[in-house]
């Protein structure tokens, strides 16, 4: 019979696509204790009395748990439950949201765990007294065991595989917890490159790197994407993912990143607003015309896919620049834009701008922004339920051929996307759980009764989008203007590949891009 491993090092995570990098970490840096210690993963779908059950079923002496904003909620519903079914666990948490937790909590890790967790978990085996906080200082990065041996087969084939070749961030931005780093640490690129390679034999074609700043350090930058660009051809199917600062693209980065082929590359580039007077505000310098210039570049040079990011609610940000700045980006012709709502991290130094601004936040997390002085609060509404529509329809890759219709013709593309996102939540009161079938029906409407598309166009992007994505019905709404030549419903990819799939084959069949053409309609 085998006995249950002393040491627990759990996690929750926002889907099962997602594999925690921070907790293979905190298991590959154990040392001799790595044999008594066991993973365990969750998404925030289950129940807290289910986690709970499925923990304390496993009669840990200790478990070891991240606490992020995406988990805090269900962190602070679990912790009662496992001190009741499990009162002989100790809980030790770390992450940047592990306040919100703190009264169910022995010990506290401020800062990185790798080493830090393997030394208490001898001082609490041994029976050694230990101090309820610890901030360790950050561990010399060439010091600790990397983490990728323990990811298994399993994890290589169906879920999303996190890596870091430098830890911090060289920003100070007001609004995020990086904010408080010392500086920015490196990983010794012979270890990370063996490690890589043992990955690639493994299987593993998915790399998502988690630097928030891949591009720092250019040279260093060039190197990692060497080394892959001379794999390509041996490990057909690569596919990286890289966060750049958006304004440091020297000629060297911009050659490196021309040279991958299709399918192969996409970088997340965060924006956050174009609106100068904001970035001085939030400590965030940027060279904006560079940045605009990077982007073009790499819309017209290279094969990747972009990702954007912009943020609602800054302080001093408006409606009005906003939604201006939307359609500057939105010009730029980026492949995505993620839109973000302004989120009050716990450390971050964002409350400086509290009175002055009078930001207003939601007390529990996400912590997202309710109202300031230069946004009312109805308005914020409207811009969050935009984020989501504009989430679930055009960064879905679901709705490509039709998202043109929504703002030809019209002066600001975010003006006529507020439009659809106030229909759809007339429409919808509740945003989530939405039938695919009912959505593509209400945005029929929309562009025959408000947009003033022709039905048999509508009908015909919409049911473009739809079959592509993999349904293989035809919503009754646009079943009377169905084309008799309807597309074969795409069958068969892995999920973790199925939108980066629907991504590329719109790209590669559109005419000017995923939002300013999309494919020929005709």
């Amino acid at each position: 019979m085998n006995l249950p491993a002393p040491i627990l090092v759990a996690a929750i995570n926002a889907r099962h696509s997602h594999a925690s990098l921070g907790a293979r970490c905190l298991l590959a840096n154990l040392g001799e204790l790595r044999p008594q210690a066991e993973l365990a993963e969750f998404t925030i779908q289950q129940s807290a009395s289910e986690i709970a059950e499925a923990i304390a079923a496993r009669q840990p002496r200790i478990l070891g748990l991240g606490v992020y904003i995406w988990n805090a909620a269900r962190v602070a519903e679990l912790l009662p439950l496992l001190r009741r079914l499990s009162p002989e666990t100790k809980i030790v948490l770390g992450g940047p949201e592990i306040t919100a937790a703190t009264p169910s909590a022995d010990v506290l890790i401020f800062g990185e765990g790798d080493l830090a967790f393997a030394a208490l978990c001898r001082d609490l085996l041994a029976g050694r007294p230990t101090e309820p906080i610890l901030r360790p200082p950050p561990p010399a990065l060439a010091e600790i065991q990397l983490p990728y041996d323990e990811y298994t087969d399993e994890d290589l084939a169906h879920r999303l595989l996190y890596v870091e070749s430098s830890r911090g961030c060289a920003m100070r931005c007001d609004y995020c917890v990086s904010a408080n780093d010392e500086s920015v640490r490196f990983f010794p690129l012979p270890a990370l490159f063996a490690a890589f390679d043992k990955l690639l034999a493994r299987g593993a074609r998915q790399f998502k790197f988690c630097d928030r700043s891949f591009n720092l350090d250019v040279p260093r930058a060039v190197e990692i994407l060497a080394f892959f660009r001379e794999r390509l051809q041996r490990f057909p199917g690569l596919f990286l993912h890289f966060e750049m600062l958006p304004d440091r693209f020297p000629a060297e980065l911009r050659e490196a990143l021309a040279a991958f082929p299709p399918r192969s590359l996409q970088l997340e580039i965060g924006l956050q607003s174009f609106n100068p007077a904001v970035l001085d505000t939030i400590h965030r310098p940027q060279n904006l015309e560079r940045a605009a210039e990077n982007l073009r570049f790499l819309r017209e040079r290279t094969h990747a896919w972009l990702h954007t990011d912009l943020i609602a609610g800054l302080p001093g940000e408006t409606p009005e620049s906003f939604a201006a700045g939307f359609d500057r980006l939105f010009a730029l012709g980026p492949h995505e834009i993620q839109l973000g709502i302004l989120k009050k991290l716990p450390g971050a130094p964002l409350a400086r701008h509290d009175d002055v601004f009078a930001m207003r936040y939601a007390p529990a997390p996400p912590y997202e922004v309710r109202a300031t002085r230069d946004w009312p609060a109805d308005q914020l509404v409207r811009t969050a339920r935009a984020a989501h529509w504009w989430d679930a329809i055009v960064n879905s890759q679901r709705f490509i051929p039709a998202a043109p219709l929504i703002w030809q013709n019209a002066p600001s593309a975010f003006g006529a996307f507020l439009e659809l996102a106030d229909w759809l939540g007339a429409r919808f009161p509740r945003e989530h759980g939405v039938p695919l079938a009912d959505l593509v029906a209400a945005h029929f409407d929309f562009l025959t009764q408000i947009r003033g598309v022709a039905p048999a166009a509508a009908a015909d992007a919409l049911l473009r989008g739809y079959r592509h994505a993999g349904a293989r019905d035809v919503p009754p709404a646009l079943a009377p203007h169905a084309p008799a030549d309807l597309p074969a419903p795409t069958r068969g990819l892995p999920k973790p590949l199925r939108r980066q799939f629907l991504r590329w084959t719109w790209e590669e069949t559109s005419r000017q891009g995923c939002f300013h053409g999309g494919p020929d309609l005709h």
